[in-house]
Parts: structure tokens; C-alpha cells; sequence
């Protein structure tokens, strides 16, 4: 009897163990920005690949899933519309769609991967879940709140004509940071470079002093000395700005020939980092140091170069998808630990989990390496997608990998038991 007890105990704290490794990922790059999951997976896949447990023909877009309380959302392009959907994250069953007609049209000298059904920009903007409910930015410019249980939508307003802007050449794509009181994106040409909303209401709070072209990255809060500073990577400059008011606290050029700035600024500990895939000369990336009412370039070199995907920064090591290749870079002096040309393409993404990543090439093939300071070993390889463009980044999710192609959302298990059960 007291042999049983014993193994019940062991059962059940093996079982909680299993579920205090399982996490929510309301956001882009997950509960903590960092793009670092704590989940616990496989060591290795089969030889074909992770088992499939369902698939969902989806609309077109880039913006990548995200998860809560046992739903997966993803925010996409159906026909005119663009559309958020919840799937139930166990049997990929739709428990609601919910949709609006796309208000403003992609530039005529826009991009030429525009869905070529209805002539509207693409969907790139990741949702953002906070407190039952759940925001979007739409590539027109349309940012949304809608009830996490229904989709049904609380307030919708278009930023664009809310600051008498032009949309961005590559459409907006800035997905929504959300704080206790506000949500913050990045808008378009011809006025304000960023706006905060009433996340209540819909509201404009207030337009930033700054007026240069916004950017395609996401806002992020820097905690700096105990003073908050709203980092905007805009497409013509980089700002530190106040929270509360727009205001400008400090700004430096990073201009490329593109006016493409994407990739979210990674802070951490007094330094803020930033990278772009286009600039060649004099630098593709950049190290500075906060102070509450300024910044300081450390260092620009041309050893970082990214389209949109950020690096991982995990335990003093920043892995990246530079142009293709990945790299594996000091923090914060810049130097170079290793690289390892997998051909990823410049919008392959890369998802960390313990000493692995899981990384997407943007041609559809998936990888699982290992990736360590001291160099990294491609593990197991799928060729999962025939797409050029895959630039949606994977979800891990209790167990879970969740990915997207050209119009086809797959889950798989990757948890180790499917593994396990095989042998």
C-alpha cells in the first residue's frame, strides 16, 4: 500500500511537472517578447517528420499564431476580408471566424504579393491577447479589439485616417503593443510616426511628436533606470519616446535604400540592439546604451542583418537569421560566435526552446538544431511547405508546433510521445 501511495505521488508530480512546463503565448514572440519557449519537447523527430494531428485550409498572410486557454488564433486574408479566427488547439475545430472588408488598398507602386483575388495588402501583423480581449492591426490600417470568447468586436478604427496618412509601402504591418491603459502602433507616411489608443475605447490618447515615416516593427517597452521608454524602430529613424505623451526623449538615423525597418529592437539590461536586411553601408545593425533621457551607439557593424524575423537573445547569446545564414553573436560586444549557412532565406524564422531551435526556412523547410554558444547541429529536417514566402513564425504550444504555408495552417505533436511511442 504504502509502495501504491508512493507512485500515485510520483504520478501526480510528474503530471503537474508536464503542466508547469505548458505556457500561454498571447503575443508575438510570446509572454515574455523574448521568442523563448520553456515548453518541454522532443529531443529528435522521426525520420518523416513530427506526427501530424490536423490541418486547416486558412486564408494568405505573414502574421504569425499565438495561443490561450486552449485556442490558437490566427489573423489572415480571406478574399476582401481580413479575418481573425480561433481554432481549438486539440483538433484544429473552428470555434469562431470573424472578419471586416479591408479599407484601404495596397499603394499602385506597392508590393506584387498582394492577394491577387481582391487587390488587398496581405495580412502581416501579429494579434495581441490581453485580458479577454484581443487586438489587431490590419495591413490598411484597421486596428481592432474584439471579446476573446466570440470574436465580436468591441471598437475598430483606422489609424491611417485618424492621422490623414498614406499606407507604407509594404502595408502596416506594426503588431499592437498592449499596456495596462494603452496599445501602441506604428503608422503610415505624411504625419505622426506612432499613435496610442484607449485599448477601453478606441480613442486616440495621442500622436507622436515625431512625424517621419513609421515602420513595419513592433513597439516595445524599455525599462531604462526605472524610467519607461516607448523604442520605435521607425523607417527613417529609431526613437525613444515617453509612454505617456509621444514625446520625443531621443532619436538616431537608421535609414536604408528599402525604408525598411522590420525587425523588433531587442532591449535588454541598458542596451537596445537593432538590425536591418537592407542597408549596406554604413551598417546593418546596431548596439546602443539607454539612459532615461538619451541613447549612446555602442557599436554598427554589417555582422547582423535582418528582414523582419529578431534574433533570439538567450543567456548573453543573440541567435539570429542573418540574410540566410544563422548566426550565433556575443552580447553585447557583437562578436561572432559561429554561423551555419542552412539557407533559410532572409525571412526564415527561428523559435528557441531550451538548447534547440526550431527553425522555418522561408521556402517551408523545417529544422530542429541544436544550438549552443559553442556551435549548432541540425537534429531532425521536414520539407513541409512548396512556398516561397514562408514568413510566418512557428508556435510551440503545450506540446504542440503550429505553422502556416501559403494558405494551409498544420499542427504536429512534438511533445517526445510520439517519439516514444514509436520505439
Amino acid at each position: 500500500m504504502q509502495r501504491l501511495k508512493i507512485l500515485l505521488g510520483l504520478c501526480v508530480l510528474s503530471a503537474a511537472a508536464q503542466v508547469c512546463r505548458a505556457e500561454e503565448w498571447p503575443k508575438w514572440l510570446g509572454p515574455n517578447g523574448d521568442g523563448i519557449s520553456h515548453e518541454s519537447i522532443a529531443a529528435s523527430w522521426p525520420a518523416d517528420g513530427p506526427k501530424k494531428l490536423w490541418e486547416q485550409k486558412v486564408g494568405v498572410g505573414y502574421a504569425s499564431p499565438i495561443a490561450l486557454d486552449g485556442k490558437v488564433y490566427l489573423f489572415n486574408q480571406v478574399g476582401a476580408q481580413d479575418m481573425l479566427t480561433a481554432f481549438d488547439a486539440e483538433s484544429g475545430r473552428i470555434v469562431w471566424s470573424q472578419g471586416y472588408d479591408g479599407t484601404v488598398r495596397a499603394d499602385p507602386s506597392g508590393p506584387q504579393d498582394t492577394n491577387p483575388d481582391s487587390g488587398f495588402a496581405v495580412v502581416l501583423a501579429t494579434p495581441t491577447i490581453d485580458n479577454a480581449k484581443i487586438y489587431t492591426y490590419g495591413a490598411g490600417g484597421d486596428l481592432t479589439c474584439r471579446k476573446i470568447e466570440d470574436g465580436s468586436q468591441i471598437w475598430r478604427i483606422n489609424v491611417l485616417k485618424e492621422l490623414n496618412e498614406r499606407i507604407l509601402h509594404w502595408a502596416e504591418a506594426s503588431t499592437p503593443l498592449v499596456t495596462e491603459k494603452l496599445v501602441y502602433v506604428q503608422g503610415g507616411r505624411g504625419g505622426p510616426t506612432a499613435v496610442a489608443v484607449d485599448k477601453e475605447t478606441g480613442k486616440i490618447v495621442w500622436k507622436s511628436q515625431a512625424n517621419t515615416s513609421g515602420g513595419y516593427a513592433a513597439p516595445i517597452i524599455a525599462d531604462v533606470q526605472g524610467a519607461k521608454q516607448l523604442i520605435i524602430f521607425g523607417n527613417e529613424n529609431l526613437y525613444g519616446m515617453n509612454p505617456e505623451t509621444g514625446k520625443t526623449l531621443w532619436s538616431i538615423p537608421f535609414v536604408n535604400h528599402a525604408q525598411v525597418n522590420a525587425a523588433t529592437p531587442i532591449y535588454h539590461d541598458g542596451r537596445l540592439f537593432i538590425a536591418c536586411d537592407y542597408a549596406r553601408s554604413p551598417s546593418t545593425c546596431m548596439m546602443l546604451s539607454l539612459s532615461p533621457d538619451g541613447a549612446k551607439k555602442d557599436w554598427e557593424s554589417q555582422k547582423i542583418m535582418q528582414k523582419f524575423q529578431p534574433g533570439i537573445l538567450d543567456n548573453g547569446f543573440l541567435y539570429a537569421n542573418s540574410e540566410g545564414i544563422l548566426k550565433c553573436m556575443q552580447w553585447p560586444d557583437g562578436k561572432i560566435a559561429w554561423e551555419n549557412n542552412l539557407r533559410l532565406g532572409s525571412g526564415g524564422s527561428v523559435v528557441r526552446d531550451g538548447d534547440k531551435l526550431i527553425v522555418m526556412s522561408e521556402r517551408g523547410k523545417l529544422r530542429l538544431v541544436q544550438a549552443t554558444p559553442q556551435g549548432s547541429k541540425v537534429i531532425s529536417t521536414l520539407q513541409l511547405f512548396d512556398f516561397d514566402k514562408v514568413w510566418s513564425t512557428p508556435l510551440i504550444y503545450h506540446g504542440k508546433l503550429y505553422t502556416m504555408g501559403e494558405n494551409t495552417f498544420v499542427c504536429f505533436d512534438i511533445s517526445g510521445h510520439s517519439v516514444a511511442a514509436a520505439r
